[in-house]
């Protein structure tokens, strides 16, 4: 015989002095326990998914490349998430230089987005175009992310 009362939670047996036990009693209430916690423990709506863990452990990845001076080139973006933006610097270089004499700006700073980008720069799934300006850009700005023989870093960001 099951018990007189159950548990208000989950309706487990609850006995008084008068109840008979049986095993099946016990069977079907560590049935009960166990769709529980397996309910709880497999709930993504309650808990983190790996993917999610993986994704606020590794928020960003750095890389570096070289420059080959070809006036653009696709640089994969090496991770496992496709990044939402990102920057792009020359390795040991101010952002940019102005040659004066010349009249002349060299950009060596970026930022690039899914939705928008630097001039010189694009970003679509893994793939970031990088530009190098033989020619200025706008009115004596040339965009310089890929000289030939030059290292740049970049930061991408999920």
């Amino acid at each position: 015989m099951s018990s007189t009362n159950k548990t208000p939670g989950i309706g487990l047996n609850s006995w008084v002095g008068s109840d008979i036990p049986k095993m099946a009693d016990f069977n079907n209430d560590n049935n009960i326990i166990d769709d529980e916690i397996t309910s709880h423990k497999t709930n993504t709506n309650i808990h983190a998914t790996a993917a999610e863990k993986s994704a606020w452990n590794q928020p960003f990845v750095l890389m570096t490349y070289t420059g080959n001076g070809s006036t653009s080139r696709s640089i994969k973006i090496t991770n496992d998430f496709e990044p939402k933006w990102g920057m792009i610097f020359k390795i040991s270089y101010t952002p940019s230089v102005v040659d004066i004499d010349n009249r002349t700006e060299y950009n060596y700073f970026g930022i690039f987005t899914n939705n928008g980008s630097t001039a010189g720069l694009s970003l679509s799934g893994k793939n970031l175009t990088v530009q190098q300006s033989s020619v200025a850009v706008f009115g004596s700005e040339l965009k310089d992310y890929n000289e030939n023989g030059s290292a740049y870093m970049v930061i991408a960001f999920r």
